[in-house]
This record gives C-alpha cells, sequence and structure tokens, in this order.
C-alpha cells in the first residue's frame, strides 16, 4: 500500500486545473449519474433565452437537455471530453454549439438567458483572481434578466472523508466486458481550504487481469457560504434563490450536500 501522505505532497503542486485528458474515455464508465437533471432540466425550460452549460464535458447533462429541445451552448477546456461529446451527439442525431474555452476568459457571441456550471466544477479553479475573472465572464455573458446557476459542495459535509485515506468509491462495467475500478485519496487543506489527491482507475479484463491503470491529480477549492456570496455580491450577482440539494430544499449547514446558488446581474 502506498504512503498517502507522500501520494498527496507529490501531486500538490502539479494540478492547478484538473487534466481529463488522460481519462476521458474511462470518465462515461463512472460518471453516469442523472440525480441533477430534473433540476437542470427545469431551470433551462424556464429560461428566458439561450442556455449556455459551462464544464459540460462528455455530454452527461447536454445529451437529455437537447433531447427535451433546449437551445443549448456547451463549453469546456478539455478537448478529449469535448471529443466524446462530438461523437455521442453525431450518434443521437442531435446538434449543439461547442467551444473549447475556459470559463475564465470567455469569448461568446451570444448573450444567455441561462448559464450553468454542474457537478461543482466552479471549484476546480484554485486561484482567487480566476474566481472573479470567471464570475466577471459570465456576468458579461448573461442576457438582461438572465440567471446564473453555481452549484458548490458543502465544505462541512465534504470533508468529512477526506483524511488521506485511499478508499474505492465504485466498480463500474466498461468496454469488452471489463470492469473499471476507481479508487480516490483526499486530503483537505483547512489553511488554503483546498482539496489535494488522487484519484485511482484500475481497468480489469473478466479474470480480474489488470490491464491499465491511470492515475488522475485532483485539486478544487471548497468555498465556504459566506465566502462565495462576498464573491458573487463583488462581481455584480445578487442571490436569488439558495438551496442545499437539487430538490430545491432549504440549505443546512450541518446536513445539505450542495450549495446551489441561483444568482442575477445586480443593479449598477
Amino acid at each position: 500500500m502506498p504512503d498517502d501522505t507522500k501520494i498527496i505532497r507529490r501531486f500538490r503542486t502539479l494540478n492547478e486545473c484538473i487534466s481529463y485528458s488522460t481519462v476521458a474515455h474511462l470518465y462515461d464508465s463512472y460518471v453516469s449519474t442523472d440525480f441533477d437533471l430534473p433540476f437542470f432540466l427545469d431551470e433551462a425550460k424556464n429560461a428566458r433565452g439561450k442556455v449556455l452549460e459551462l464544464a459540460c464535458g462528455t455530454g452527461r447533462l447536454s445529451i437529455p437537455l437537447l433531447r427535451a429541445g433546449i437551445d443549448l451552448t456547451c463549453v469546456d477546456y478539455s478537448e478529449e471530453m469535448l471529443e466524446i461529446f462530438r461523437k455521442k451527439l453525431e450518434t443521437n442525431h442531435l446538434a449543439c454549439r461547442i467551444f473549447n474555452q475556459d470559463m475564465t476568459n470567455l469569448s461568446l457571441r451570444d448573450r444567455f438567458g441561462l448559464i450553468f456550471i454542474p457537478f461543482h466544477s466552479f471549484s476546480e479553479i484554485l486561484d482567487e483572481s480566476k474566481h472573479v475573472r470567471a464570475l466577471a465572464s459570465i456576468r458579461e455573458h448573461l442576457a438582461e434578466g438572465g440567471r446564473f446557476v453555481c452549484t458548490l459542495q458543502n465544505p462541512l459535509v465534504r470533508i468529512q472523508s477526506m483524511d488521506g485515506t485511499i478508499r474505492e468509491i465504485g466498480r463500474f462495467p466498461c468496454e469488452e466486458g471489463r470492469t473499471l475500478v476507481v479508487s480516490t485519496c483526499f486530503q483537505y487543506d483547512e489553511h488554503s481550504q483546498t482539496v489535494n489527491g488522487i484519484q485511482f482507475y484500475d481497468v480489469y479484463e473478466p479474470q480480474d487481469v489488470l490491464v491499465e491503470k491511470k492515475q488522475l491529480p485532483v485539486s478544487f477549492h471548497l468555498f465556504h457560504r459566506n465566502q462565495f456570496e462576498i464573491l458573487s455580491h463583488a462581481a455584480g450577482f445578487k442571490v436569488v434563490r439558495f438551496y442545499g440539494d437539487y430538490d430545491r430544499s432549504p440549505f443546512d449547514e450541518a446536513k445539505s450536500p450542495f450549495m446551489i446558488w441561483v444568482l442575477e446581474r445586480a443593479s449598477a
């Protein structure tokens, strides 16, 4: 068993942004959840205009939103993830505007009635100055009366399992009858509010023969409620809704798994 502390130290300084390029081909095998789809489908249907999804990845939410007739534009910084998304669009006979851009520096012609970041991906921005740049860029791309939905994890709940121990999070079927085993080793630094660690990907043949092994350095920032509220206010947003889960339940700091912010542009 590897030394967990050494693993964390080894990758802590290497990961400014999670690079899914080496594991893009495995992503859909273990990320197939749709627990948040009804929420985003409802938000998109009620949007006043076009919809922009940031950090769309391989289209986990994008495909069902497009099937529902949503006028959707998608952005992601990983060209490898977008390539898989494009193939899925072709297979499903769907069309979508796709841009390989960083959300901290968006450059799109359209303005949107709804912009959303699913799966807590805003937390993957580690630098404080980039938090500000991302929010400013998003605000610039909102249409008049548009809304921005930012999903974050509740740090009080999330850090409970972040003690530097390697934990298996699941075994998932993948191509050719193989099994993907995903494990994580995360540690939380209270001073920087940053989680650092690794995700391990082991692919086995049906006879339990290991045929592929990948390691993904992971770092993300855990925002406290008042911290993000101050940050978003300074960027020119006002809070119109705030939930603790995708069922729109009120936020409970001790129990809620998420912080779901629904924001609008504040008056000048």
